[in-house]
């Protein structure tokens, strides 16, 4: 008789698979609009070629079919790597190929990815440990593809390099395979201790012990060496250009397919019901694994409710705020928001959030229109766009202290999330994680205090 581990690695291999392939699909049916097949390759390459630090638009970059075939090619060469080495794949490496492909759409590219994946490799077989059981660190690992890129590209260059030009050189390629090693040494470890920091109330581990490690990669790296980071490269992509934003139609039919899809499938497979499903979303999130728990089936239908949430979250506030529609980022955004479905986010736990955001947003709106003055920004800006699909890694905090506390960490999330980025310089893609991390450092000790009746697991 299966195990529900064993049932749980399978449908967790054919639901990345099956996204992967969505991905393709996707790529396929955006061609006629992105100059067909050569177009499609020609964005490609330059999206490969082009360093890419918060927050670079893929589909400005390259167009809006070759960064889906990015994020295809991404995530479908990840699982044939995890299905040749014939690892398990876990609630965790759900995770990660989750943010795998989010950012796949805004930083990653299959270029930069595999410095910093091969370094955890190695870190784990000087270990003696079977790197198998490690991929999704792997995969965490890829958010420092930006400073991959930046190594490789324009670092060694600065003032001489030239967009859409390749001039490679010998120190670039070595500060390369040296960052991708000291990445990949650090970050496992680092991972750990990051946990123990939050004490598990920010899903988005990562971002937390990444956003550290390449604060001081950039310190190291730019200010101490006295150079200057070039910030993102100016879109040139002439396919996008003349779609604009008209790919708020595009992005809705896929996630509504996607979401639609991984909700009948979850239903079908929970023996056409949704029992259970009621119990999942009394869960606090905190420490904890719907999989496991409650069988993938139920973490699909999840992953298709609070999905639809997100999508219309993201669609109301493009509809009501001046801002930015579907860029690479904002689909890439709702991928991220998505990522931890199976682990600790559903919508009870992840509303207030949103809340906080809109809370946060309402106050500063009120207070500038009162004066007379531009508001400086809004929901559907792209920094606070990203920042609360990461901010949603905030939810063990809402379930187990109440979506007021929920409404508070949404609202101090959305006060530091554009502000971080500036510890590493952008060239660490969990910057919304690392936001999260921050802000449950502040609650924490706070929220443990006050209600010490709650209790702690990190004590």
């Amino acid at each position: 008789m299966e195990t529900v581990s064993n049932t749980n690695d399978k449908l967790i291999k054919n639901f990345c698979l099956g996204i992967g392939f969505a991905l393709l699909a996707a790529a396929m049916a955006a061609m006629p609009f992105s100059g067909g097949f050569k177009g499609l390759l020609y964005g490609w390459r330059e999206i490969l070629i082009s360093p890419c630090p918060l927050i670079t638009d893929y589909f400005g970059i390259g167009g809006v079919a070759s960064t889906f075939f990015n994020g295809a090619v991404c995530s479908l060469t990840c699982m044939l790597i995890t299905i040749l080495c014939r690892a398990r794949t876990t609630p965790s490496f759900l995770a990660a190929y989750m943010l795998l492909v989010a950012h796949c759409f805004y930083g990653m590219n299959f270029l930069n990815i595999w410095p910093c994946y091969i370094g955890v490799i190695f870190y784990y077989l000087f270990k003696k440990k079977d790197f198998r059981d490690h991929l999704h660190i792997a995969m965490f690992s890829m958010a420092f593809g930006p400073l991959v890129s930046e190594m490789l590209f324009r670092y060694t260059l600065e003032d001489m390099y030239i967009p859409g030009e390749v001039h490679l050189t010998i120190p670039g390629i070595v500060l390369t395979i040296l960052v991708g090693l000291a990445a990949g040494i650090a970050l496992p470890g680092m991972l750990e201790g990051a946990l123990w920091m939050h004490k598990g109330y920010n899903l988005y581990n990562g971002g937390l012990a990444f956003g550290l490690v390449g604060g001081f990669l950039y310190a190291f790296l730019y200010k101490t060496l006295g150079r200057d980071s070039g910030g993102p490269i100016e879109p040139n992509n002439p396919f996008y250009d003349g779609i604009g934003e008209s790919t708020w139609i595009f992005a809705n039919v896929f996630f509504i397919f996607l979401f639609g899809a991984a909700l009948i499938t979850g239903y079908i497979l929970n023996k056409k019901s949704f029992n259970g499903y009621k119990n999942l979303t009394r869960e606090t999130g905190h420490l904890s694994s719907f999989a496991e728990k409650y069988g993938i089936p139920l973490c699909l239908i999840n992953f298709g409710i609070y999905g639809f949430m997100v999508l219309g979250y993201m669609n109301l506030i493009m509809l009501f705020t001046e801002g930015v529609a579907f860029t690479g980022p904002t689909v890439g955004a709702i991928f991220a928001a998505m990522t931890f479905a199976a682990t600790g986010q559903h919508p009870k736990n992840t509303w207030s959030i949103f809340g906080g955001y809109i809370l946060l947003s309402i106050f500063v709106t009120l207070l500038y229109t009162s004066r007379n003055e531009p508001v400086p920004w809004s929901l559907s800006t792209q920094g606070y766009i990203n920042g609360v699909a990461f901010a949603t890694g905030l939810a063990p905090m809402a379930g187990k202290y109440g979506w007021k506390i929920g409404l508070i960490s949404g609202i101090i999330g959305a006060s530091i999330c554009t502000s971080t980025a500036a510890v590493h310089g952008g060239f660490m893609l969990f910057n919304g994680g690392f936001s999260a991390g921050i802000t449950a450092l502040i609650l924490v000790p706070i929220l443990e205090h006050h209600f010490p009746h709650k209790g702690a697991l990190y004590k």
